[in-house]
């Protein structure tokens, strides 16, 4: 992989910090800290954190409450709320508080976090009373916002914040609602745009109608984009004509460019493709520069918004022909819009491949020889949602030819197309007659053979089970025989995610030893024994417990299995403590400055500095952008499904994404973290409490918002 030269704003600031007294982050676990940390990490014995909880030092009785919530025991809930209820100490009862609200509703701790709020009201209490109230309950449980507000109990800020944890638990009142509305008119942006934020995530949209006036007010709030943003989302949820024409004269006044996204993002709530909606499409994309990653984000946003009427199936006949003249123009050969950025036009290309537009094969063609891995994508997207066999073969047969991250586009856009044929007599006849089918049925059970990569597997895998594919009991052998090399070349820890795949496809195939016979049953049970035997090492419950289902399919569910093995942690103290509280993430366009989180997520931030040391970022590509939500990498792949191999625990914390910028770790279940990260552009309160936070940007967010798809990370590394 080749590395960029360092520009010289990033040479430059990599010598004044070589130059700059070297600063550590000062963090320091004493001996109850590191047991607590590594309990918590072996997620065993929450008992045996409980006595932490009286210890005199605060900070070893709050990490000892976050322990217990983190490994989720709730045998232990009573013991934990009584501890909640006899603590006086603000620190370590908030984080009781907290730890209850990761452990999930339960009405004996609803109704005792009631009385204990009423008592002493504080942001973390309220908030796990929202967490911890049973459903249909919480609506009744939110009405102590209210009460402690009419008392001067919580100042306005805590109780907009408040708010957002009922709403975003779907726990709404109309007491809740005219109060947020109040709050809306707060002098404090941080109030006004919170409680624009819980009426947005209330999904009351008959309320929401109710108060559009005051919605539409809000679209052009001075003091913050952050109002305005959430208000354009909730004129979305309205959808009426007045809501309509608010959101289409706002965008063309509006000059921050997130705030833009949001009113597009909002279009997608209409049932109707109506002018105001598809000028404002149209300006968006025909803005999209090539000189300015602000407006293609924009030009992007725009065509998601197109392609969701395209596929909603409300266009009039009218509509489509319009549509279709129009997107004809973007086949990158007829100049009407060559200075609108390829991504753009190359992502117009997916619509217009839906409605046939005259040039569309044209435009395909065009798109699939560009450098550009996102622009090859969006041509192989666009060929997959045509009805073309010649597609198909192209597709097909160029497999071998791309790395991880294309083949699972085209890998996506071949079943796509398959999908299509199924009920497609004609498409369907024509590629089993060359034998098209055949080679992608071969493809799909094999390419594991060829190319292990996480991505690759598993997409073809999911694809296979499907009874087209695997249509007789040789091809079911076949797929068999297959998937018992998987299991057998895959049982790594390093290889985690394609042996899950391997053990799930199998069982999907429903292996009987009657038809095995007994040779062939009793290898097969050894390899997947053997599998258990590694994946018992490292201890994941996911392989686990995949491999004893087909045990028991196989043995008998009386079949004995070895003892499950526990997780024990190795950590490096004094590396962790050694770790610099700031880093420097440099991209292409740019750098970004960061400030650790290591006291709230040590083992988080040290597995990251492990891989950064490593080199293992170094050329990743930024393989998701949601503009005006996350730019997100740490893959290798570039698919969005690779990792380092293994996986760490999630810590969960008090910490908020409450603002821009905020550093996370990405994941697909509790405990399933590893290499990707993201980074936020606006405050996501929704994530609270389900995703790790281990860093804040601290300096370099334009760089951020300027990052696109496909763009790459050239280094991250500690700064001393």
């Amino acid at each position: 992989m080749k590395f960029k030269l360092i520009s010289l704003p990033i040479y430059s600031a990599l010598l004044l910090s070589a130059l700059a007294p070297k600063v550590c982050s000062q963090v320091h676990f004493n001996a109850d800290e590191r047991r607590i940390i590594t309990i918590t990490d072996e997620r065993r014995d929450a008992d045996s954190l409980l006595p932490y909880l009286a210890s005199p030092n605060q900070l070893v009785a709050r990490r000892a409450a976050i322990g217990i919530g983190n490994i989720g025991d709730t045998t232990v809930r009573a013991k934990l709320l009584d501890r909640f209820m006899h603590e006086s100490r603000d620190t370590v009862a908030d984080a009781e508080a907290f730890s209850l609200g990761l452990l999930g509703p339960d009405e004996q701790t609803s109704s005792a976090l009631v009385g204990a709020t009423f008592s002493h009201p504080t942001l973390e209490r309220i908030r796990a009373l929202a967490r911890c109230s049973p459903k249909n309950y919480g609506a009744s449980s939110a009405k102590i916002v209210g009460a402690l507000a009419d008392k001067k109990m919580i100042d306005h800020l805590t109780e907009a914040e408040a708010y957002i944890e009922f709403a975003l638990h779907k726990e709404v009142s109309g007491r809740m609602m005219d109060d947020l509305e109040i709050l809306t008119g707060d002098p404090d942006y941080n109030v006004r745009w919170r409680a624009v934020y819980a009426l947005v995530r209330s999904d009351d949209s008959l309320d929401l109608a109710d108060r559009l006036p005051k919605l539409k007010e809000l679209l052009h709030d001075l003091g913050s984009p952050y109002v305005r943003m959430f208000a354009a989302s909730a004129l979305g949820k309205i959808h009426d004509s007045a809501a309509e024409i608010a959101l289409a004269r706002a965008y063309r006044g509006e000059e921050d460019w997130r705030v833009q996204v949001n009113i597009l993002n909002a279009f997608t709530q209409f049932s109707r493709l109506d002018p105001n909606i598809f000028e404002t499409i149209k300006l968006a994309t025909v803005s999209a520069l090539r000189d300015s990653q602000i407006v293609i984000h924009l030009g992007l946003a725009a065509q998601d918004v197109l392609e969701h009427f395209v596929i909603s199936g409300t266009l009039t006949t009218s509509d489509s022909n319009y549509l279709r003249e129009w997107l004809d123009g973007f086949n990158g050969t007829d100049g009407r819009n060559e200075e609108v950025s390829p991504s753009v036009s190359a992502r117009a290309t997916i619509s217009a491949a839906r409605l046939r537009t005259p040039t569309l094969y044209t435009a395909i063609q065009n798109y699939a020889q560009y450098n550009t891995p996102t622009i090859r994508n969006y041509s192989s997207i666009a060929q997959g949602t045509t009805d073309d066999t010649t597609y198909f073969s192209a597709l097909l047969v160029s497999l071998p030819a791309f790395g991880p991250a294309e083949k699972v586009v085209r890998l996506i856009a071949l079943d796509t197309m398959w999908q299509h044929a199924k009920h497609n007599k004609a498409f369907y006849n024509i590629i089993e007659r060359n034998h098209t089918a055949n080679v992608y049925r071969y493809a799909l059970v094999h390419i594991g053979l060829v190319d292990a990569d996480p991505a690759v597997v598993t997409t073809a895998l999911n694809q296979m089970q499907d009874t087209t594919i695997v249509r007789d009991s040789s091809q079911r052998t076949e797929a068999l025989h297959t998937m018992e090399k998987y299991i057998a070349t895959f049982a790594e820890q390093r290889f985690r995610d394609q042996l899950l795949a391997a053990l799930q496809a199998e069982l999907w195939l429903k292996p009987d030893p009657a038809q095995l016979g007994p040779d062939t049953t009793r290898e097969l049970v050894r390899i997947i024994r053997t599998a258990y035997d590694s994946a018992n090492r490292w201890g994941d419950k996911e392989v686990l417990d995949s491999i004893t289902v087909l045990i028991d399919k196989l043995e008998g569910a009386s079949a004995l299995l070895p003892n499950r093995l526990q997780r024990r942690s190795q950590i490096n103290w004094n590396e962790l403590e050694s770790i610099p509280d700031k880093l420097i993430l440099n991209f292409e366009r740019g750098s970004v400055q960061m400030r650790l989180m290591t006291e709230d997520a040590p083992l988080t931030v040290l597995n990251m500095m492990h891989l950064a040391r490593d080199q293992y970022f170094t050329g990743n590509v930024i393989h998701r952008v949601v503009p005006n939500f996350v730019i997100q990498s740490g893959d290798q792949s570039g698919t969005g499904w690779g990792g380092p191999g293994y996986t760490i625990r999630s810590e969960f914390t008090p910490l908020n994404y409450d603002q821009e910028g905020v550093v996370g770790m990405a994941r697909d279940g509790k405990d399933t973290e590893g290499s990707q990260w993201f980074i936020t552009q606006c405050p996501t309160p929704h994530l609270d409490a389900r995703y790790t936070i281990w860093a804040q940007v601290t300096d370099g967010m334009d760089a951020v918002f300027q990052q696109n798809l496909g763009d790459k990370v050239d280094t991250i590394f500690p700064l001393r």
